[in-house]
């Protein structure tokens, strides 16, 4: 098992410990509100992600983490593979926190979501053997693409009404997809600067410095204009 997986693993198993065991109420105070913006309670956004409702939630949670993180932080790096996890329960949460008016949301899904799409981004005709159909593997883009449609399809049919917060399910793996395929694709990397990055100038023509140096020198520099100026600039660099 990989650090961060690790790291992650035993700090949800030590809150859900501290909760249901010594009966401290995390919940309490650390349950993502519907409406957390009316009272700035902004680190909900990332202490929802520890809390469970019982073994079982923790459990499937976990489950999920253990397979399916540590090749998705192998490939990224540990600090990637954190900011790609926080990112997708933060943003999974802000989907849910738009669409319930009412309530509160707690569990590692919409991270777990992330690491998921995240999975299918980097290895996306690696097969799964799922729980449920052993003997039926499934390529991992297939299989995200099809719990994609059913978070879609309920998201949209029940909307606030579930108990089950889909749309931070959809809005984590959607960002978990997104941030693995910008960051952990070498290419995509390298297109991407490419058009972000500063454009190298051509270089300087020098029949053109010739015809700027001869002007400055029958009328003087301050005859030269503020692009002769800057291509005197660039082909003393070059």
């Amino acid at each position: 098992m990989t650090f961060g997986v690790q790291l992650l693993i035993i700090l949800n198993v030590a809150t859900y410990i501290i909760e249901y065991f010594f009966h401290f109420p995390l919940s309490y105070f650390g349950a993502l509100q519907a409406n957390w913006w009316t009272t700035f309670s902004v680190w909900q956004l990332i202490t929802y992600q520890f809390i469970h409702q019982g073994f079982w939630h923790l459990f499937s949670n976990m489950l999920g983490l253990y397979f399916l993180g540590p090749d998705v932080e192998r490939t990224l790096g540990t600090n990637r593979f954190f900011s790609l996890y926080f990112l997708s329960g933060i943003l999974g949460g802000l989907g849910w926190s738009l669409l319930s008016p009412y309530g509160f949301c707690v569990g590692a899904s919409g991270a777990i979501f992330g690491v998921l799409g995240a999975y299918a981004a980097l290895y996306p005709k690696r097969e799964l053997v799922l729980i449920l159909f052993p003997f039926m593997p499934i390529k991992a883009w297939v299989f995200v693409l099809l719990i994609g449609a059913y978070e879609f399809m309920h998201t949209l049919a029940v909307g606030s009404g579930s108990h089950v917060a889909n749309a931070a399910h959809l809005g984590g793996g959607i960002a978990g997809y997104i941030y693995a395929t910008i960051t952990g694709r070498p290419d995509i990397l390298h297109k991407l600067n490419q058009k972000l990055g500063p454009k190298e100038k051509p270089p300087v023509n020098r029949a053109e410095i010739d015809r700027i140096l001869d002007k400055a020198a029958q009328h003087g520099m301050h005859t030269l204009t503020k692009t002769e100026r800057d291509t005197l600039k660039r082909a003393g660099r070059q």
